[in-house]
């Protein structure tokens, strides 16, 4: 017998906390890149080595590309003792803001899909982002992160200039992807957000996931996030100075079990702010 919980929303019937209810990804998926941003050419011919380490105690990490057209880059990784591993990937890039590049790379020939993804500073010599993997047991469509933060080219600042923060907690936005696709983010905590769908395949679908937060620059910001149903990886890149943001989403469909692998972009638009709670 089944024990999914059931509510109803308005407008849309029974809402199932149930992965094998929801819209498929496939058919989610489409139509996220109306309002991408254009893909970047700047990196083509250029060599980026990342030089730092992994941030949950993984080791020292050293990750070097060479995009060698405006759809591939070769990579080699390196991550404390274990073995050198190296292949070829197909990446978008976007230039968000002057010098800061979002980079998505999916790595090819490998036993499960995994993904690169980063926010690419290259005005302050930095990098952030995380190693993604699907398809690994006992919960293969779960995305797994490993985040690592770096410095470029053998640069060393000092400090990183990319810091966790609570800049955005307590914020309500929307992010209009499509003419169809529509999300409200809420900030609930530095690790808790709640997405709410207001319009598209997935209208009046929601959720609360664990999250983290990075500020990057002033009023720009790295948000990932781990769907705890459907096993989605998703991150992007914000900026609200612009009103714009551009990501990924990281992922196995629920029913097929097909590889989701989509670069997205969104209009932003700020709702609300919570005032912070305060105690005696």
């Amino acid at each position: 017998t089944s024990t999914t919980t059931r509510r109803t929303v308005s407008g849309r019937g029974e809402f199932a906390w149930d992965a094998q209810s929801w819209t498929p990804l496939t058919e989610m998926a489409e139509g996220f890149d109306e309002f991408r941003p254009p893909v970047s050419s700047a990196l083509v011919g250029r060599t980026v080595t990342l030089t730092g380490a992994l941030t949950d105690g993984g080791g020292e990490f050293t990750l070097e590309q060479r995009f060698t057209d405006d759809r591939r880059l070769d990579w080699v990784l390196r991550v404390g003792d274990r073995p050198e591993r190296s292949g070829t990937a197909g990446y978008q890039a976007f230039e968000l803001a002057d010098q800061l590049f979002y980079v998505h790379q999916l790595w090819q020939g490998l036993p499960q899909p995994e993904a690169a993804s980063m926010a690419l500073d290259l005005r302050n010599g930095a990098a952030t982002g995380a190693l993604a993997q699907l398809g690994l047991e006992p919960q293969p469509h779960r995305s797994r992160q490993q985040w690592f933060q770096a410095t470029v080219d053998g640069g060393r600042p000092e400090p990183h200039p990319h810091q966790p923060t609570t800049e955005l907690v307590g914020q309500r936005i929307r992010y209009r992807y499509s003419s169809d696709d529509v999300y409200d983010h809420v900030y609930l905590t530095d690790r808790l957000f709640t997405w709410v769908c207001m319009g598209g395949a997935e209208q009046g679908e929601a959720d609360t996931e664990r999250c983290v937060h990075w500020k990057i620059r002033e009023g720009v910001y790295l948000f990932s996030w781990l769907e705890k149903l459907l096993g989605v990886e998703g991150m992007v890149l914000v900026d609200l100075t612009q009103l714009r943001s551009v990501g990924i989403q990281f992922a196995l469909d629920q029913f097929s079990g097909e590889l989701v692998d989509l670069t997205m972009g969104a209009y932003a638009q700020p709702l609300s702010v919570a005032p912070p709670v305060t105690t005696p």
